[in-house]
Formats: structure tokens, C-alpha cells, sequence
């Protein structure tokens, strides 16, 4: 590839990381609200002398953490697809897609059951995994 040539996959990438890094940041900052929605449940169902049976508060936590930090993640590798940075772009991209199927894979053992979101949301990781590390490898080499 020409010096100072960036191909177009990889721009059409770090925008698909853009736009994908701006939703996952905004279900984020909803998940956190829905976290306080699980310890009010917890309070009523205590108060009630009953049991919260519904998902675990400290798997809500790590679910939460982890779809921020896979947003953070992609807007960050996003950067690095366009200023075609080696670790800002390829191991940062790698890194998100790792963090997306574990927690994709942690909803799934959790309860969350096997379900068309499910599997639209490993899709795209699983993409950027392949790409960063066999199309665009050696253009992410700054």
C-alpha cells in the first residue's frame, strides 16, 4: 500500500466503530439506570419478607462495565483505524471484539438465553477479529 494511503474498508470500519461505539456508550449509560431499578427490587422484595429472583446484581455490574468498556474500546480503535495506529487500531480492536463475545457469552450463561440479538451482537466483533488481524494487518502498522 502507497505511503499516506488509507484503504477504504478501513475508513468504512473506523466509522462502523464510530457509530456502534456511540450506541453502545448510550445503552451503557441507560444500563446504569437500570441497575438502580434491580436494588429497588431487591429493597421491595426484602421489605416484602420475600426473595429477588431476578437477575443477579453483581452480573448486572459486570455486564454494565463491560458494554462501556467495549464502547470505550471501539470508539478508541476507531481512532486508531483512521491514524492507522498498530496498537490503538489492531490490538485495541482485537481487545473490544474479545471483550463483546465474553460478554455476549456471559449473557448467554447468565440466563439471557440464545436469541437473534444474541447472535447480531457477536457478528460484528467477530468481523472486526478477522479483519484487523488478516485484511488490514499490514495496514495498521504505524
Amino acid at each position: 500500500m502507497a505511503e499516506g494511503k488509507r484503504p477504504g474498508g478501513l475508513t468504512a470500519l473506523a466509522v462502523l466503530n464510530f457509530v456502534f461505539g456511540g450506541i453502545g456508550a448510550i445503552f451503557a449509560l441507560l444500563a446504569f439506570g437500570g441497575l438502580a431499578l434491580i436494588r429497588e427490587a431487591q429493597k421491595q422484595a426484602e421489605s416484602m419478607g420475600g426473595k429477588y429472583e431476578g437477575q443477579s446484581l453483581t452480573i448486572a455490574y459486570v455486564v454494565v462495565l463491560m458494554t462501556a468498556l467495549a464502547a470505550f474500546l471501539l470508539i478508541t480503535s476507531g481512532v486508531g483505524y483512521i491514524k492507522q495506529k498498530k496498537f490503538l487500531g489492531r490490538t485495541l480492536g482485537t481487545v473490544y471484539a474479545l471483550v463483546s463475545l465474553t460478554g455476549t457469552v456471559l449473557t448467554f450463561a447468565t440466563g439471557g438465553g440464545v436469541g437473534i440479538g444474541g447472535i447480531i451482537f457477536s457478528v460484528y466483533p467477530i468481523l472486526t477479529l478477522i479483519m484487523v488481524n488478516t485484511t488490514f494487518k499490514d495496514d495498521l502498522t504505524n
